[in-house]
């Protein structure tokens, strides 16, 4: 067991750092999460399931997200998800349920600024309309928005598997 959990070190503390948002106390908090999982991924890993790496990754990041919804003081202005923009017709339900926790998941990674803007962006479609209904400068809307993008690009990443 030592021998997995020492390969598997540098996953969980990728993983903490990626989700912690520079935040170091947040950081040795997800770690912990992510060890505990890492442990329950060895106890209860299946063959037929699949491979131990992607199972390992899975609970991980799970255990991981997990924490960060529990503790939403840390990660305020999480997105209710009624605020979503309604889906086309031909998307499945399971599709729209991914979208939805994976929108969940990313505003629990977001500042309060960058919460707000993304949520206005995406109710009003437009960088200019999400500033004015915010009151901001369109700079400052523009560049929540963009680190919004980059946060979601890497919560992307880690739900293909890319390292």
């Amino acid at each position: 067991m030592d021998e997995i959990l020492t390969k598997y070190t540098p996953l969980v503390l990728k993983m903490a750092s990626l989700l912690s948002n520079g935040d170091p106390h947040l950081k040795e908090d997800l770690t912990q999460e992510g060890y505990i999982a890492l442990y329950h991924a060895i106890r209860y890993y299946r063959k037929d399931r699949g491979s131990f790496p992607a199972f390992a990754k899975k609970c991980v990041r799970n255990a991981m997200i997990s924490y960060l919804r529990k503790n939403k003081a840390r990660t305020k202005d999480l997105i209710s998800l009624e605020a979503l923009p309604d889906q086309q017709d031909e998307t499945s339900l399971d599709e729209t349920l991914r979208q939805k926790d994976f929108l969940g998941s990313l505003y629990a990674l977001l500042t309060p600024m960058e919460s707000k803007a993304l949520k206005a962006f995406l109710s009003s479609g437009s960088v200019v309309e999400a500033a004015k209904t915010l009151s901001w400068p369109y700079k400052r809307v523009e560049n929540a928005v963009a680190r919004a993008r980059k946060k979601a690009d890497i919560l992307r990443q880690l739900d293909k598997g890319g390292e």
